[in-house]
């Protein structure tokens, strides 16, 4: 399991709008809003999907981009050895 930690921003005013579709996202978990325009959101996700729904976030309207704070796959990892 990859899990990051992301900071979405969004246009100020879509901020609740979108941190209401990423918390219906099972595998996406919110922990506020920072400064009106930024979503602290961890997903988590399988790593070979990871990418594929980061960019799920990226159309959302009103998401101007997404920063990555953090990611780990050290799980995935040591079942591999």
């Amino acid at each position: 399991m990859a899990i990051a930690g992301l900071l979405v921003h969004t246009l100020k005013e879509q901020v609740e709008d979108v941190r209401t579709q990423i918390s219906a996202m099972p595998e996406m978990t919110t922990y506020g809003i920072h400064e009106e325009q930024y979503i602290v959101t961890v997903a988590e996700f399988p790593s070979e999907f990871m990418e594929d729904e980061v960019e799920k976030l990226k159309d959302m309207e009103g998401v101007l981009t997404i920063y990555t704070t953090y990611v780990t796959i050290e799980d995935e990892l040591e079942l591999e050895t």
